[in-house]
This record gives structure tokens, C-alpha cells and sequence, in this order.
């Protein structure tokens, strides 16, 4: 006879919720979410900064521009003061 899910002490049925599984996968499921939702805004506010310091220099994308604006963006990165 097969074990049912939830029902052993790895699952929440210990706790007094029979049938389920643990919370452990939905955690590492939450968490992986958040962290993606980060990096995608990581993403979105550095692509914002680089239209900001695109219009600031009245410049068009390209190689060039990007470099700059890689240099500048990690020279304002680089003095702030790191908390913790």
C-alpha cells in the first residue's frame, strides 16, 4: 500500500491539516518568485535610468552611449555609502 502525501511527519498533517503537503515547497516556490520579480525590476528601473541619461545627454542608443552610461552608473554605484 502507497503512503498518501501529507500524511507523514514531513507533511503538514502533523500539523492537523491531512491530505496536504508541506509548506516547504510553497516557500521555495514563493521565494523563487520574489526573486524573480526582483531581478525583472532590477531590470526595468536600470533600463529607466538608461532612457533618463540617454535624454540628459541628448543622445541616441548605441554602443557608445551604453558604455558611458555603464561608466557613469558605476561610478555613482561605487561612492555610495553600503549600509550593513
Amino acid at each position: 500500500m502507497k503512503p498518501r502525501l501529507g500524511t507523514g511527519p514531513v507533511g503538514t498533517a502533523a500539523l492537523g491539516f491531512p491530505g496536504e503537503q508541506s509548506s516547504t515547497g510553497f516557500t521555495a516556490l514563493m521565494k523563487r518568485a520574489v526573486m524573480l520579480l526582483m531581478s525583472a525590476l532590477r531590470e526595468i528601473f536600470d533600463e529607466s535610468a538608461y532612457v533618463r541619461f540617454l535624454k540628459r545627454r541628448h543622445m541616441v542608443s548605441s554602443r557608445e552611449a551604453y558604455s558611458a552610461f555603464s561608466r557613469e552608473y558605476e561610478a555613482t554605484t561605487a561612492r555610495r555609502p553600503k549600509c550593513c
